[in-house]
């Protein structure tokens, strides 16, 4: 929106006032300060609550050795320390690393 203002503008003969200018400038300040802050607050944000031991979920994307298992409706990073493990198989919680699930194959289906 600047480039426009201070440089394609004056191309055609067109000359934005500074007032323009300076208030272009402040509203994009703005709105990229407001962008930054909410995505701080969304990285901040901590899960509502986190799977507990033993709790059942499903392999989205492979454990080679790091993946995402989807455990109820949401989806989290996770490590196997006994191997791949390959898309679509069940698997267990067996603890959790900071926000890090480290699961094992599921024995059996439930």
């Amino acid at each position: 929106m600047l480039a426009v203002l201070l440089i394609v503008l004056p191309e055609f003969g067109l000359v934005a006032p500074a007032w323009v200018v300076v208030t272009a400038v402040v509203a994009l300040a703005a709105v990229s300060g407001g962008l930054t802050w909410l995505n701080l607050r969304a990285i901040a944000l901590r899960p509502a609550c986190s799977p507990d031991v033993g709790v059942r979920g499903r392999v989205v994307k492979a454990l080679t050795p790091r993946g995402y298992v989807r455990v109820g409706n949401e989806l989290w990073p996770a490590v196997c320390d006994s191997g791949p493990i390959a898309a679509g198989v069940p698997v267990i919680v067996t603890r959790m690393e900071g926000f890090r699930l480290v699961v094992e194959p599921a024995k059996d289906e439930p």
